[in-house]
């Protein structure tokens, strides 16, 4: 640099430190120190990169020692380009922009070079730049700067107030950096959710954005943080492509790995299918299909009797039929929606199906009269539900009788002093047999006959004849009483042959005497006969 240059240089610089970096009070209100002079902004947390130990160098062929341009070079060397100045032309720092116009523009970033061009507020005539070390916001800034003949300092800048740089030169500005890629946790496949991870970035602090994308390509509004995967994916591999922004710093981005291709969903289930109902025959079982998500679009059913399933048992009510009967029931719901797997599940099982129960409407009863020669009925009422069979048969003293199976029963001689009853059983497929009785008769008996012949053939006395018969016996047994005037005045007992009855003592006159058969087991009793004699 010429001794004019940097005479000139040294104006500038000295300019700009009473107006940003001297210790006295700002020349203008765009702009206020925040430290000065090496110990004491590393002091205040305010480093020089380095610049103090090496401030003896000439960097890009600037002048050494406190120079704004030649610390300026020192930051973008220090920052990874060369020692070789970018330009070919004088080093003032009004050069800076001017000569390096491709990547000069308005717009702050950490790393750039803050340039004024000269005679722009608070320059000089060689101009000023300085090193921008954060950046708060559009109309904000904060640099480190070094001056010609002054000191080192920081200060921060506003737009307001005149003071603000007339460009911005990018040379090797301080990138956002990604130093671990973005990552998707979650298994990949329809209905899941899929987490984003930004990854590692240097600086820290940088907001993120991100874009989900599909087999290469964008999924429409997928740029949250989260994804739930949707059928459309189905098959292709998920990755995301972070982009990280902080004022100040060029935005960048990183693309995940890609997932594997995404797999069917499964739908999940959460409670189990309910059956309800009574387990028995002839009732018929509901199933709740239990809870799923997502909401299935078909739902299918299949009962099991003893762990196997029951042919064309697929809606999801079950009548109970008698072939059920013993066997634990059960109910597999399978759930089903496009791009995602059938899921089945089954629920708790039954305990066995049992049998119902036969019920009778009103109470047995025989029709007819206990006599030989009459014939018994019967009215066992009605059972409920229909449909059951029945048998019939007549019993005889607890015995059954053999080939009596109608609903009628003729007396016969065998019936004679015996009690009867009929039985029905009903039964039906998948029922308990129902068993019903009627009542017993009384003893079944005959009807008898009497012949009486009486006579008075002495003076008081009287001699009857006395003969029973009855149908079905072959002779009469018992007692036959006589009375008198309200009175028993004897009594015989029948034997085979006729039985002759001789009352004495017997006052004259005319008498009615009134026989009175008192019956036995197999002869009906309570028959009366009445003869009138004349007594001796």
């Amino acid at each position: 640099m010429s001794r004019l240059l940097r005479s000139l240089a040294t104006f500038a610089c000295l300019l700009l430190v009473s107006g940003l970096g001297a210790t006295s009070a700002p020349a203008s209100a765009s702009s206020s120190t925040l430290c000065t002079g090496y110990s004491g902004c590393a002091k205040a947390g305010m480093g020089n990169a380095g610049y103090k130990a090496v401030s003896g160098t000439m960097w890009w062929r600037m002048y050494s020692g406190h120079n704004c341009t030649n610390y300026v070079a020192y930051r973008m060397v220090h920052s990874g380009l060369p020692n070789s100045r970018p330009w070919s032309g004088g080093g003032n720092a009004t050069y800076w922009g001017t000569a390096n116009s491709s990547v000069t523009n308005a717009v702050p970033a950490v790393g750039a070079v803050a340039w004024w061009k000269a005679n722009v507020r608070p320059a000089g005539s060689a101009g000023h730049v300085a090193y921008v070390e954060q950046v708060i916001s559009a109309d904000e800034i904060i640099v480190s700067q070094d001056s010609w003949g002054g000191d080192f300092s920081w200060a921060r800048i506003t737009r307001v107030g005149g003071s603000w740089p007339s460009g911005f030169v990018h040379f090797n500005d301080v990138p956002l950096t990604n130093t671990a890629v973005p990552t998707v946790s979650g298994t990949p496949k329809v209905g899941a959710v899929l987490s984003a991870s930004a990854g590692g970035w240097t600086p820290a602090g940088a907001t993120y954005a991100y874009q989900w994308r599909a087999g290469g390509v964008p999924i429409p509004a997928a740029t949250a943080a989260k994804f739930t995967v949707k059928l459309a994916q189905q098959g292709k591999r998920i990755t995301v492509r972070t982009t990280a922004t902080k004022i100040g710093y060029p935005t960048a981005s990183a693309t995940s790995p890609a997932t594997p291709a995404v797999l069917p969903g499964q739908i999940t289930n959460s409670a189990r299918p309910i059956i309800s109902g009574d387990v028995v025959v002839d009732s018929t079982l509901t199933a709740s299909p239990g809870s799923w998500a997502p909401t299935p679009s078909a739902l299918a059913y299949q009962w099991s009797a003893g762990g196997k399933p029951i042919p064309g048992a697929t809606a999801p009510t079950l009548a109970l039929g008698p072939e059920l009967v013993g066997q634990a029931l059960s109910v597999t719901v399978t759930a089903s929606k496009e791009g995602y797997l059938a899921v089945p599940v089954s629920s708790a099982l039954t305990g066995p199906v049992e049998k119902g129960t036969l019920t009778l409407t009103g109470t047995p009863a025989l029709t007819g009269q206990p006599r030989l020669g009459q014939t018994l009925g019967v009215d066992l009422g009605s059972v409920s539900p229909a449909g059951a069979e029945s048998s019939l048969s007549w019993w005889r003293d607890g015995v059954a009788v053999d080939g009596s199976t109608g609903t009628t029963y003729p007396l016969t001689k065998s019936d004679l002093g015996a009690r009867l009853r009929a039985r029905a059983v009903f039964t039906k497929p998948g029922y308990t047999t129902l068993t019903v009785r009627t009542p017993t008769t009384t003893l079944i008996k005959t009807i008898p006959t009497m012949r009486v012949v009486p006579s008075s053939d002495r003076a008081g006395r009287l001699r009857a004849e006395v003969t029973v018969t009855a149908a079905g016996v072959d002779w009469v047994g018992g007692t036959v009483t006589v009375r008198s005037r309200g009175q028993v005045v004897g009594q015989v007992t029948l034997r085979r042959v006729a039985s002759v009855l001789v009352l004495t003592g017997l006052p004259p006159g005319r008498t009615v005497f009134n026989f009175r058969y008192l019956g036995s087991d197999t002869v009906s009793g309570t028959l009366w006969l009445a003869r009138a004699v004349r007594i001796s």
